[in-house]
């Protein structure tokens, strides 16, 4: 384990997340059919990490939140299972009792990946302190 450190990231990228699709069709007699299926779908978002010690939280992004979840609150979720080495920082992400995304970010070349049950994320992360970071208004 490595030594206290604070780590703050704000990381851009996107993913695809699982979609519940419907469709009605009538055939040629007058007989309805539904047909249901999931698809996925692309999205791009920005996720934000900060790591205190050996204490962690992340802004999930939306394309990997289920309809039913837990915890979040204001936003952030508390990463479980938190991993610090020299190259890489893994966890957990408990987002309901059945979807717990796993984290994974490469401290060499900033590349972070969720991957869980309803999308996954990848992108690339960029450090910065928010006591002396500007503004834009």
């Amino acid at each position: 384990m490595l030594e206290a450190i604070a780590i703050y990231l704000v990381c851009s990228g996107g993913g695809a997340h699982k979609v519940n699709d419907s469709a009605y069709a009538v055939d040629n007699h007058g007989n309805g059919v539904t047909i249901s299926g999931t698809s996925r779908v692309g999205y791009r978002d920005e996720v934000r990490v900060e790591i205190v010690g050996d204490q962690g939280r992340i802004r999930v992004p939306d394309g990997i939140k289920p309809p039913l979840r837990s915890g979040g609150a204001e936003g952030w979720w508390k990463l479980k299972a938190l991993d610090i080495s020299e190259d890489e920082i893994e966890g957990e992400i408990s987002l309901n009792f059945l979807n717990r995304p796993r984290l994974r970010i490469n401290r060499l070349n900033g590349h972070i990946s969720i991957r869980g049950r309803t999308g996954n994320f990848d992108g690339y992360c960029e450090p910065f302190d928010p006591k002396t970071v500007r503004r834009k208004f």
